[in-house]
């Protein structure tokens, strides 16, 4: 009966043991988690030469390699993990933030259509990096089912997040998203101003033009230019008066622009506008007034 018990109690305490590829995994996440990065990838290498087939090791190679902000080598990291259960939940939801910022931005580069749920959750991530990647990776994947939860960022507080949300709407393709758009034109901040003006251009379609004429009437006239150069792309002579005003702009880059939408406006009546750019100060500015004249006359009236 001693016996026995000795055997059972052997057995169990065989159980209770780590494993030595459970021991390198706990080990590797506590020199992560102590800040010791360099040490937590030598333990994983020193495993996976002697193991080189544990997936387990394999997975937290890549949050590693992603601390390190060595994503080329995460990339490669990850196409060597066996197929199965995916790791994007894994990094995406890591407790690090550096490692949920560097997945974030490895994944807004290629991302896939089997990510796209993981992609929708990370939009609420405390961190502003992981919010833009992942609006910018779902505006990569077109899904028409990303526009609700993108339009909850375009009032996020970082311009940054905000500036990626109006982006990834343009590529959705859905004109419902110019009213929500245009109120962004008055962003304090250049760069998502930019977004939305290259987002209401995309999204600029023959469904989109009651939406982007309703909006020129309401809009600041400081607005109107972006939202004129949007329906110069579907020829809508709405287009041609704000388009006209902009040849008093100080910006050179305005006036060009105006001279280039005038073009692909391709209206006659658009003519006189570029007669008078065609005299403006900027070389540059002439030379697009002269395109732009050269394919409304030779195209005709479209």
């Amino acid at each position: 009966m001693p016996r026995l018990a000795t055997l059972i109690l052997v057995v169990l305490l065989a159980g209770c043991a780590k494993s030595p590829e459970r021991a390198a995994l706990d080990k590797a996440n506590a020199f992560l988690d102590e800040g010791h990065v360099q040490a937590a990838r030598d333990m994983v290498e020193s495993y996976l030469r002697q193991h080189p087939d544990s997936a387990p090791l394999l997975r937290m190679r890549v949050v590693v390699l992603l601390r390190e902000a060595q994503l080329d080598e995460a990339a490669l990291a990850m196409q060597q993990i066996p197929a199965g259960r995916s790791i994007v939940p894994e990094i995406l939801r890591h407790r690090d933030r550096v490692v949920r910022e560097g997945a974030a931005k490895l994944i807004s580069s290629h991302p896939t259509a089997n990510e796209f749920h993981e992609l929708v959750r990370a939009l609420d991530d405390s961190d502003f990096w992981v919010r833009g990647y992942c609006a910018h990776a779902l505006g990569q994947l077109g899904n028409p089912a990303a526009l609700k939860p993108l339009f909850r960022l375009l009032s996020d507080d970082n311009w940054f997040v905000r500036a990626e949300a109006a982006a990834a709407i343009g590529k959705l393709g859905d004109a419902r998203a110019v009213g929500w758009l245009v109120q962004l034109l008055a962003d304090p901040d250049g760069n998502v101003r930019y977004s939305v003006e290259r987002s209401l251009y995309e999204l600029a379609t023959e469904p989109a033009r009651p939406l982007l004429r309703r909006a020129l009437e309401w809009a600041a006239p400081a607005q109107q230019f972006y939202i004129a150069v949007a329906l110069a792309r579907i020829h809508d002579p709405a287009a041609l008066k704000p388009l006209a005003e902009a040849v008093q702009d100080k910006d050179p880059e305005i006036r060009r622009e105006a001279a280039q939408s005038l073009g692909e406006c391709g209206l006659m009546e658009g003519t006189n506008t570029l007669s008078v750019l065609l005299r403006d100060t900027d070389p540059t500015v002439r030379e697009q007034a002269q395109t732009a004249l050269s394919e409304i006359t030779s195209g005709g009236q479209k």
